[in-house]
């Protein structure tokens, strides 16, 4: 009997290392792992395995050892970068799929029939997660509703405690085929959760980035629109050039100083004018730059831009998109205040040893209102209580190129600073 017992006991520790894998696979799929150094992390891992086998062998109640088990599981967690309410989500997930994949398992009165359930379980687990990862497309990136949280911390809560409440019931206990048969329910239930969380996700970020094409094809009609309207007005001033200078020629010899002037002033003028607001020389940028100053004339902002970058730098379209589009709609949007008496735009960007760096200032008046992550609220009509979603998107986008991101704001002047490293360039002369 002792033999048989520990052999149980055996048995138990070594599939419980099984576990160590496939919780770091499972994390590893959604969140980047914060230590290149494989050592450290099989040494973290290691101590919760030491921490679960002395909880296992301790006398506390079963309730404040799931509890503690779920915390464990939670910590494992924050050694991964990424969304904490993703990553408590992600550890909530994996925690019920450990106990309802025991618990699915039909109860067996024999060693050798609990050794095996030991591996079935395990294997179960395995090929869950496997399963999971490899049918999600989004998980672990964009954000829910109060409602979509709210069912995704709450629905592994409410199995785990079911079937701790259905093992304690009578007729569960007199028909042992009812426990595998609801616990197999309640994780298809989580299952299908998880599935459809993500399938929610993976429209919405669809959604997103056919929206941000759509922007990036608005930005390059525009630009086109501007490139013939300029070559148009370049084409028609080369075919009057002549009669102009015919004229001045005239008007110097008869010595009409001052009408002379005024012309050589209107000329002047049709060759700035044909140079347009924004010409680095990177289309993207001016395509963006130019469009954003049309609504910015619109509302007659003063609009200040200095570019000291390079023609050709190799920039990602979509990055500098998010970048540019939000900051610069940002600072529309606050700028259209017509209390704001002294307000401006002022754009801002250099190169300088590979990285890019940007900056964006206006003053404001109205006031700026974070929530408890810190995310800049809308201030927007009717979404006064949603995180804004410009500036979040600029600090994601920044944050996954491994760029710098500062948001100020104080003296009544709203600041967005960037650093994008390591951007490659084909041409170092710059353009202003």
């Amino acid at each position: 009997m002792n033999d048989n017992i520990f052999m149980e006991e055996l048995f138990y520790i070594v599939t419980f290392a099984f576990l160590l894998p496939i919780i770091h696979y499972f994390y590893s799929r959604f969140f980047v792992c914060r230590f290149d150094n494989k050592f450290k992390l099989a040494l973290l891992y290691s101590l919760y395995f030491g921490c679960h086998v002395a909880l296992y062998y301790s006398s506390w109640p079963g309730s404040v050892l799931l509890v503690i088990n779920t915390a464990l599981i939670v910590f494992l967690s924050l050694l991964y970068k990424g969304n904490l309410k993703w990553r408590i989500c992600a550890a909530l997930f994996i925690m019920v799929l450990i106990f309802l994949s025991d618990a699915v398992m039909q109860p067996v009165y024999s060693t050798s029939g609990y050794i095996v359930t030991l591996f079935l379980s395990k294997l179960l687990l395995f090929m869950l997660v496997y399963i999971s990862t490899r049918i999600s497309h989004a998980f672990g990136e964009g954000n829910f509703s109060r409602w979509y949280w709210f069912i995704l911390f709450c629905c592994p809560f409410i199995s785990i405690l079911g079937i701790v409440l259905l093992s304690a019931n009578q007729i569960f206990r007199t028909s042992p085929i009812l426990m595998p048969v609801a616990s197999f329910g309640l994780l298809m239930i989580n299952f299908l959760i998880f599935v459809l969380s993500d399938r929610v996700l993976y429209i919405q970020s669809t959604q997103s980035k056919n929206q941000l094409l759509e922007q990036q094809n608005t930005y390059y009609i525009n630009q086109y629109h501007l490139i013939k309207e300029k070559h148009e007005e370049s084409s028609k001033f080369q075919h009057d050039i002549k009669n102009i200078l015919l004229g001045l020629r005239g008007q110097l010899q008869s010595g009409e100083d001052d009408k002379s002037i005024n012309e050589i002033n209107k000329l002047l003028g049709n060759v700035e004018n044909l140079s347009g607001i924004c010409n680095t020389g990177n289309l993207i940028i001016d395509s963006i730059i130019s469009y954003k100053a049309q609504t910015v004339k619109r509302y007659d902002i003063p609009f200040i831009i200095d570019l000291n970058i390079p023609s050709r730098l190799e920039l990602d379209t979509t990055v500098i998109s998010v970048i540019l589009g939000n900051g610069l709609d940002n600072s529309i949007e606050a700028c259209k205040e017509k209390t704001n008496i002294g307000r401006y735009i002022k754009l801002q960007m250099h190169y300088l040893n590979k990285s890019l760096f940007m900056r964006i200032q206006n003053p404001y008046v109205h006031e700026i209102r974070t929530n408890i992550y810190g995310e800049f609220l809308s201030t927007k009509s009717g979404a006064q209580s949603r995180p804004g979603i410009g500036l979040k998107s600029i600090k994601k986008i920044v944050e996954d190129n491994r760029g710098l991101v500062d948001i100020t704001y104080r003296n009544s002047l709203f600041q967005v600073e960037i650093v994008l490293f390591n951007v490659a360039c084909t041409d170092l002369r710059l353009s202003h």
